[in-house]
C-alpha cells in the first residue's frame, strides 16, 4: 500500500513539473524595437535575429580606461494614463561589478550564459582592450521565471542604456546610449 502512495505521490510531483514547466515556457520577451547613437571610438550595430533575440556588435578603435554602465529599465502601461514606472537605475563600474559578480552566483551563473556561453566574446578586462564584441544571441530564455511576474497585458518594457568612459578627472565620455523596447507575450 506504501509503495501506491508514494507511486501516485510521485506521479503527481512529476505531474505538477511538467505543468510548471508548460507554464513557464508560455511566456516569451518580444523585441519590438531598437536604438542607438556610438562614436567614433566606439562603434555599436545592433541587428535582430528573430522577434525574440538579437546580437550587438562593437568595434572598439581606442581603449577604454574605466567603462561605465548606465542601465534603466522601465514599464509602461499602455492602455492607461499612467507615466512609466521605473524598475531599475543603476550605474556600474564595469571593473567593479565584474570583479563583485563573481561573488554571487546566480546573477554569475546569467552573466556568463549572456556573455561568455552564448558564443560571445566580450572582454572583461579593464581597461576595455581595443578590439571587436559580439553578443551573439541577447534574450531571455522562454523558461526563466522572470517572464512569468513581467507579464501585463498592453504593456512595454523600456531598457535604455549608455556606456561612459571615466576620465582622470571624474567626468564622463558619452561613448554609447541604446533603448530597446520590448513585451512579455503569453502563447498559452
Amino acid at each position: 500500500m506504501l509503495k501506491i502512495v508514494c507511486f501516485f505521490i510521485l506521479q503527481f510531483a512529476i505531474g505538477c513539473l511538467w505543468i510548471e514547466c508548460k507554464q513557464q515556457q508560455c511566456y516569451r520577451l518580444k523585441y519590438l524595437n531598437y536604438s542607438y547613437n556610438d562614436s567614433p571610438d566606439y562603434r555599436v550595430s545592433m541587428l535582430w535575429k528573430n522577434q525574440y533575440s538579437f546580437m550587438t556588435l562593437t568595434q572598439v578603435s581606442k581603449a577604454v580606461q574605466l567603462p561605465i554602465w548606465s542601465v534603466n529599465i522601465s514599464q509602461h502601461l499602455i492602455k492607461r494614463n499612467q507615466p512609466p514606472k521605473l524598475l531599475h537605475n543603476g550605474t556600474y563600474k564595469t571593473c567593479e561589478f565584474w570583479k563583485n559578480i563573481k561573488q554571487i552566483n546566480i546573477i554569475n551563473t546569467f552573466a556568463e550564459q549572456l556573455f561568455f556561453k552564448s558564443g560571445s566574446n566580450l572582454s572583461m578586462e579593464c581597461p576595455l582592450p581595443v578590439g571587436t564584441y559580439v553578443l551573439k544571441n541577447i534574450h531571455i530564455p522562454s523558461d526563466s521565471n522572470i517572464l512569468r511576474y513581467m507579464y501585463w497585458p498592453n504593456t512595454l518594457y523600456s531598457f535604455v542604456g549608455a556606456v561612459y568612459n571615466e576620465q582622470p578627472n571624474k567626468t564622463l565620455e558619452r561613448l554609447c546610449n541604446y533603448e530597446v523596447n520590448a513585451t512579455v507575450i503569453k502563447s498559452c
